[in-house]
């Protein structure tokens, strides 16, 4: 009975989450073991994204009402907590009610009648007390306000208000509260954009074309790539427009030899591919068997031949020049909070610079790989310094046969030519860096 219940779904997810599971990962696992209709899923993947994002600012609420704090919970009744009450809060269409009832019969039934009182009891009290919870004065304390109310760590708002101010910040913090759109990465090998827009029109979808990228649609939801016949026949892939310019930095043609070095699980590579229409050579490379199986896995449902793929140290492995490296550095993920809330929660200041040493490792390694006159582009989705202008800085100054290089007429203009910062608040796509840059070794 309890594996066709979607709160309960939602909090065995939330439990994995604290356990160090990634949240699409904890969602895999759950929505594979329960037995759940459509619209059940729906409120699962909701309750966890939702409670996921919110956490700091569902924990403060909490924290206001209870004798007992979040952080010395015990792990099961805290999720249940946390998803009773994002629902209280923030989902208008869930009753109040049902909320706090539901919550109640999570708990274990040997625990019921003491614990399920108290869960019932502090529910029940944050409904009553909703008007009267006040978040820390915005004048006073800025930076607590923001984190607080906008549930975000503090470092990242004390980054943030120091270089975009309190107005972008808060609109930032904003967008990575709300579901993101869907973008698809139209197949070009094997259908048309408009075909492809003509297909979701048959479902009754609309399908806008993208902000920038030419091969870049925005679909309408609900709509559900895994039961869609289209999805099964590679006519798409699942991309973001920002990550999708990437490839188009790179501008790859027929017969080269591209490498892609952190290439799982193998979008860039396979836009690349689709951009030199199936012909020449990808080498592309990530770090485990099982990362690499799903470049292979993408390749071959989209229909592409020319990837090779290699398990291998980015940082450290040798291969002969090729005509254009991609980098597609591991980074912290923070322009990207509205796809991975998870990740909010996960990173410390101090992996910026762990992060950036490995990054500056890998571009060292890269450069040896490009030809003479050929072209390395480095991107991230990440929007602080470190990790984006710093390295290229350092790359410039290291490698003096590098510089930077044009950057395609049709990207939104940049304060420096060959470097793109991209701001959800400013572009209205996912946070991305992307630097492109040019061998010019005789």
């Amino acid at each position: 009975m309890q594996l066709s219940n979607p709160r309960a779904a939602a909090v065995d997810a939330l439990l994995r989450i604290e356990k160090g599971v990634m949240i699409s990962d904890a969602l895999d696992d759950v929505l594979n073991a329960y037995h759940l209709s459509g619209l059940d899923r729906g409120l699962a993947v909701e309750i966890v994204y939702g409670t996921v994002r919110m956490q700091k600012a569902i924990d403060y609420a909490l924290n206001t009402i209870s004798r007992i704090k979040t952080d010395t919970m015990e792990p099961r009744i805290r999720s249940i907590l946390r998803a009773g009450a994002y629902q209280i809060l923030y989902l208008s269409r869930v009753p109040v009610s049902a909320a706090v009832n539901e919550a109640v019969k999570l708990v274990p039934a040997r625990d019921r009648r003491r614990t399920g009182g108290y869960v019932n009891a502090v529910l029940r009290n944050l409904i009553r007390k909703l008007e009267s919870i006040e978040f820390p004065d915005l004048s006073e304390d800025p930076v607590r306000h923001i984190a607080v109310k906008y549930s975000h760590p503090e470092w990242v708002i004390k980054r943030w208000l120091s270089r975009y101010g309190l107005e972008h910040t808060i609109r930032f913090c904003q967008i990575n509260n709300t579901s993101p759109e869907l973008h698809v990465r139209v197949n070009t090998l094997k259908v048309s954009t408009e075909q492809f827009q003509d297909y979701l029109a048959e479902q009754g979808l609309r399908a806008e074309k993208g902000r920038f990228a030419p091969d870049i649609l925005y679909v309408s939801r609900p709509f559900n790539p895994a039961a869609d016949p289209g999805f099964d026949q590679g006519w798409y892939y699942i991309q973001n427009e920002s990550s999708a310019m990437v490839a188009h930095a790179l501008a790859p043609v027929p017969g080269e030899t591209v490498y892609d070095l952190c290439a799982a699980p193998g979008g860039k590579a396979t836009h690349l591919a689709q951009l030199m229409q199936n012909r020449g050579r990808i080498i592309a490379v990530d770090q485990t068997e099982e990362r690499v199986a799903l470049i292979d896995e993408n390749a071959a449902r989209l229909g592409i031949t020319i990837i090779k793929s290699l398990t291998g140290d980015a940082a450290a492995m040798k291969l002969p020049a090729a005509d254009k490296v991609l980098v597609d550095a591991p980074c912290s993920g923070l322009g990207v909070l509205r796809h991975r809330p998870d990740a909010r929660w996960r990173r410390r200041e101090q992996d910026l610079h762990s992060l950036a040493e490995l990054q500056r490792r890998i571009m060292a390694n890269a450069a040896a790989m490009v030809k003479p006159g050929g072209t390395l582009v480095y991107s991230t989705c990440t929007t602080e310094p470190e990790e984006n202008q710093e390295v290229i800085h350092w790359f410039l100054q290291t490698h003096p046969s590098f510089s930077l290089a044009a950057l395609p007429a049709w990207f939104p203009q940049s304060e420096c030519v060959g470097m793109l910062a991209i701001l959800p608040f400013i572009h209205g796509i996912d946070g991305f860096f992307i630097c492109k840059l040019q061998n010019n070794q005789c």
